[in-house]
């Protein structure tokens, strides 16, 4: 593999090679991918199987949370709110919200915030 020296490019020129290269590994990523799934697709009918045999067999890999398992979709529901913005929320989970923050660094308590019911 060759190597560039980008020690010498402008901050311009650093941000459009990434971008390129960004572009050239999505597209790698889908070819290699295409060659992956064929390649298994080809196994799996010529071991007697059919291929939405083989993708019910991967079922148990997505659902483990492996690398490209897709998330349930659940959202965590709202419990608190800001009275100055309701669009701003926290669900309690994680580091809170920075406007809670803000609000508790100035004295307020949090339970003020809670969303009733």
């Amino acid at each position: 593999m060759s190597q560039i020296d980008v020690s010498r490019l402008s901050y311009a020129e650093l941000v459009a090679l990434r971008s390129e290269l960004e572009q050239q590994i999505d597209e790698k990523r889908g070819e290699e991918l295409k060659v992956l799934v064929d390649g298994f697709a080809k196994k799996l009918v010529a071991a007697g199987f059919t291929v939405a045999e083989g993708v019910d067999a991967l079922a148990p890999y997505v659902a483990a949370g492996g690398k490209g398992a897709r998330k349930s979709g659940s959202q965590a529901s709202v419990l608190y709110r800001d009275p100055a913005n309701p669009s701003n929320t926290w669900s309690g989970r994680g580091r809170a919200a920075k406007w809670l923050a803000d609000y508790e660094a100035g004295g307020r308590n949090r339970d003020e915030f809670k969303v009733q019911g």
